[in-house]
């Protein structure tokens, strides 16, 4: 009947109601994807961060399959993802999101060792990916499981030292895990999407690699943790802790490596704008390359902390933040280097939000880095203080680093601005942290007579004042290093700098303009850069080759020293200067 009437309308009609249909159709499609994605990371977050009881311990693992439409609106056991399920699912598919159709997930079972002690039961002790000499050696002995995808694993009594607690997936042949107690397995999974033309790339000395679009590299590695078996001198650090640690040396010293946007993602990378010039010849693995010069210059510099100022990940290219992430801190980690970081505009465009960034990043060893207090606007706003070489008791340095948050959502296109709240935030600790206090608004040029502390400011992009070359009698300021580009900083002046100059911060670094890397005398401070050192991130402007700054802070003499080393030649440094002199005021 209603068929027959639906033939009775006009073509007209009839055409109205499909077209009403396709549209509410895609409308609801859409919708459903963006609330998707809106909720996801939250969601496979807390499983990463949440892998069951310290006393619990892996005791079966298997492979589930899920179908869906390119990976929304999947088809598979929801009782995984259960939180009174003793079963765990790892949230990243193998594929990486690349079969249409369908994805792959690990899930694994926990049991309490106690209760596994009481009854006698196995637990899984060790994961490989099998070869074909070692299949013939699964299928003869009864303690290894094939359980799919090359992986092995074998079944044995519960050992401390051996019995595995926690599994997670990596990507890249790059891939490494810096936490205490977790290790990589060296082979990948077997995985139909790896690329023989990748194999030996790692193998290229440096120097020979070479431009090459379309090397990528997401191979899938599996990493396991044995909590038992670590230390408890190696066990992971806490923020409060390594506030406490962060002190000037006798000599009365602090060094500070900024590292701005490194621009890694899960696998090699391929680079852009490399300088000088490269052929197409052979791969260039931006990441290898990135990471050289940063563990080369580590070597030389010997830093007291690492500030990451933002674009540490390439998020919109890096299907896996969390891979990027550990290889990006692993030689901080394992020189026990503290490090602090900040959130770019690119860092929370991949598969994890700002906020589980930092959830991240506050479990890591050394890291120092803090999401803030949420009545503050953005993710990453805190202080850091370095006790005085001479007065143990009192502050030699105070570091603010804020959110300068990624694009504007206000009538005001561009980039975004610094909040009031992050203002009154700057403000509230510089009162709760400095010592012997003259009220704001009532600050002498003198900024180390009242015996307030060295003070420096770390974000992402630049206030506008950076672009500000002239001062109101129309004379030049003084700037030392490379102004290549135009500075992109927020369109609207939200004032964050007056608050910087009333309590008395003598230096403002940050990062986001790839090809500038100059300091700026803007009355009482000093504006930096600190120059790209991703071969990830854009370049060029006549060829710009990748650098790190460096700070070195004497609270002995009240100084502030920085300098520069380029990726083509990180033995010499350049463009020394001294950007503070309290003897000179």
């Amino acid at each position: 009947m209603r068929f027959t009437s639906l033939r009775r309308l006009s073509k007209r009609s009839r055409r109205a109601i499909i077209y009403s249909t396709v549209c509410l159709t895609c409308l609801f499609l859409f919708l459903r994807i963006r609330a998707k994605r809106s909720q996801s990371a939250s969601e496979k977050y807390a499983l990463l961060l949440d892998q069951g009881h310290e006393n619990d311990v892996v005791v079966d693992m298997k492979f589930s399959t899920c179908h869906g439409l390119f990976g929304y609106f999947p088809f598979c056991r929801k009782s995984i993802t259960n939180p009174d399920s003793a079963w765990i699912r790892v949230p990243k598919d193998i594929y990486l999101g690349r079969r249409w159709s369908r994805q792959v997930f690990l899930d694994y079972r926990l049991e309490d060792k106690d209760k596994i002690l009481e009854l006698g039961s196995s637990t899984i002790n060790e994961v490989h990916v099998a070869m074909e000499k070692e299949k013939e050696k699964v299928d003869d002995d009864l303690s290894w499981d094939t359980i799919g995808y090359g992986i092995t694993v074998e079944r044995g009594r519960y050992d401390p030292e051996k019995s595995i607690t926690g599994v997670n997936f990596l990507f890249g042949r790059m891939a490494t895990d810096p936490r205490p107690g977790w290790t990589v397995i060296e082979k990948p999974l077997e995985v139909d999407l790896q690329k023989e033309d990748n194999l030996g790339l790692l193998e290229t000395p440096d120097e020979d690699l070479t431009t090459d679009h379309h090397i990528y590299d997401d191979e899938c590695y599996m990493s396991v943790q044995r909590r038992n078996a670590v230390s408890q001198e190696d066990s992971v650090k806490s923020t409060a802790s390594y506030q406490t640690e962060l002190s000037f040396k006798e000599d009365g010293k602090f060094k500070i490596l900024q590292v701005a946007d490194a621009h890694l993602v899960a696998g090699y990378g391929r680079c852009r704008d490399p300088w000088p010039t490269v052929s197409n010849e052979e791969a260039c693995l931006a990441d290898v390359r990135t990471m050289n010069f940063i563990t080369s210059v580590l070597g030389i510099e010997k830093p007291d902390l690492i500030v990451m100022t933002g674009d540490q990940v390439f998020g919109s290219e890096s299907k896996d933040v969390e891979t990027a992430m550990f290889k990006l801190v692993k030689p901080f980690v394992d020189r026990k280097i503290p490090y602090a970081v900040m959130m770019g505009n690119h860092d929370s465009e991949g598969n994890l939000s700002r906020k589980q960034i930092y959830q991240l990043l506050q479990s890591l060893p050394y890291s120092v880095s803090e999401a803030g207090p949420g009545y503050v606007s953005g993710y990453g706003n805190y202080v850091l203080t370095v006790t005085s070489s001479e007065q143990g008791d009192k502050n030699g340095l105070i570091m603010y680093f804020l959110d300068s948050h990624s694009y504007s959502r206000s009538k005001v296109p561009g980039y975004d601005f610094l909040k009031d709240d992050q203002k009154v935030f700057v403000q509230n600790s510089y009162t709760k942290n400095s010592v012997n206090l003259v009220p704001v608004g009532k600050i002498t040029t003198d900024r180390t007579s009242d015996g307030r502390p060295l003070s420096m400011a770390f974000f992402h992009i630049p206030l506008p004042e950076y672009r500000e070359f002239k001062t109101p009698d129309n004379a030049d300021r003084p700037i030392s290093g490379s102004y290549k580009e135009g500075c992109t900083a927020p369109m609207y002046n939200s004032h964050m700098y007056d608050v910087f100059k009333g309590i008395g911060v003598s230096v403002v670094s940050v990062g986001h303009d790839h090809c500038n890397d100059y300091c700026m005398k803007y009355n009482d401070i000093n504006l930096c850069y600190g120059g790209a050192v991703g071969e990830g991130g854009y370049a060029g402007y006549g060829g710009t080759s990748r650098r790190l700054r460096i700070f070195e802070i004497d609270d002995k003499n009240n100084t502030i020293r920085t300098w520069k080393r380029l990726q083509t030649k990180p033995d010499e440094s350049f463009d020394e200067e001294v950007l503070f002199d309290g003897a000179k005021l």
